[in-house]
């Protein structure tokens, strides 16, 4: 279950250990009601499985958002997760903060 802090216009997902397909319904659930002016902080502390699946459910996010980088931040990633995101370009897309 994807865990949400919200204060205003910042919206925090808390993500759960495993971000993949399966997570897709709930994770564009969280976002599609909201204003596209929202900033999304991506918590993945918790995760330990995360697969392309889940590397597109954020591409969709982003495309929800406008396409505008500024608007989500990827934090706490694991060294593993980070190479995934880096090897994808994915800082080009989002505000990696990702050192643990």
């Amino acid at each position: 279950m994807i865990r949400i802090i919200e204060n205003g216009n910042n919206v925090k997902l808390l993500l759960p250990k495993e971000f993949n397909f399966n997570s897709h319904g709930e994770f564009r659930d969280l976002y599609c009601h909201r204003p596209r002016g929202t900033f999304y902080e991506i918590d993945f502390k918790n995760v330990v499985k995360f697969d392309s699946a889940a590397m597109g459910i954020l591409l969709l996010l982003r495309s929800y958002c406008g396409d505008d980088r500024t608007k989500i931040s990827l934090v706490n990633c694991s060294d593993e997760i980070l190479k995934q995101l880096q090897g994808a370009s994915f800082g080009r897309y989002f505000i990696m903060q990702c050192n643990h």
